[in-house]
């Protein structure tokens, strides 16, 4: 399958696309991004040679980071970036104070996870769940790929996929990953889930899986990253990283939703047959219930 090009789409924000594709641009450019990232409201108020200037880098440097995000240039960047701030993005974890009640932390860890799940849902391709869902539908068989708390969200993947009648298997050591991953054969699927999209131990086992001739899928929050570079399909997570809990809860919903979208989607792809399946497996474990 040929690999499909991919930052978080138009509809998932400027600000958003910027943070998820810190790796796309090159060193000047990404100056200008980290400068928009820091003061859009200011940025908004500038010219273009007002943030050459202030960012130290050259107009044309400007022109090439509205492009590389995937604007047709500086005006048409502007624009997005004022629709992103009608609802300005508030990093409510970042207010979390040592002094807070009880009462005030429920709130704002709550809101910081529901903003994950809103700005995920902003960043998810529906054109790469079809392709990626009908890629699952056919599969002889699925690898699924994590390490750390994305394990658990391979395991999740996993449980999903195996109640459709597919085989499905979610590897956390790197060492039956890369087993395992050299043994796929064309119309197999690998998938790496990863935060980051730099965890060593997915992206050596993804790429393997490709060269071996299966369809790639990454789950990560940032493209292009390392992982994305060897996946043939990249389903974007949006979740920002905190000073308390770093990304560990907010990635993981964000992840699991993602899951949720991709099994629903794949599902609806199998048709009726998946109900029986369903029904099935659901009577299989009834009796190890009290």
């Amino acid at each position: 399958m040929p690999q499909i090009k991919h930052i978080a789409p138009d509809r998932a924000g400027c600000l958003l696309r910027l943070r998820s594709a810190r790796e796309l641009f090159k060193p000047a450019e990404a100056t200008v991004a980290e400068f928009v990232l820091a003061r859009p409201e200011r940025v908004l108020q500038m010219s273009v040679s007002e943030v050459a200037r202030d960012s130290g880098v050259g107009e044309a440097t400007v022109i090439r980071f509205c492009r590389a995000a995937g604007y047709k240039g500086y005006q048409e960047f502007k624009l997005r970036l004022a629709q992103d701030l009608v609802e300005p993005v508030e990093f409510i974890h970042e207010n979390i104070s040592f002094d807070d009640a009880t009462q005030d932390l429920v709130q704002k860890v709550f809101q910081t996870n529901q903003k994950a799940v809103e700005d995920t849902q902003r960043a998810v391709d529906p054109r790469i769940v079809e392709v990626a869902a009908k890629a699952l539908a056919s599969a002889r068989r699925v690898d699924i790929y994590g390490v750390g708390y994305s394990y658990f969200s391979a395991l999740d993947l996993k449980l999903k996929l195996v109640r459709f009648g597919l085989s499905a298997d979610a590897l956390g050591d790197p060492h039956l990953q890369l087993m395992a991953a050299v043994t796929l054969k064309r119309g197999d699927v690998a998938i790496g889930i990863s935060h980051s999209g730099s965890t060593r131990d997915v992206v050596d086992a993804l790429g393997p899986a490709r060269k071996a001739g299966a369809t790639t899928m990454a789950i990560t929050n940032y493209s292009p990253s390392p992982l994305t570079r060897v996946a043939d399909l990249v389903l974007l997570t949006a979740s920002p990283e905190s000073p308390l809990g770093g990304e560990v809860l907010t990635s993981r919903i964000a992840q699991l939703c993602v899951i949720d979208v991709l099994s629903v989607a794949v599902a609806v792809t199998l048709g009726e047959s998946c109900l029986e399946l369903i029904k099935k497996t659901s009577q299989a474990v009834k009796r190890k219930r009290y």
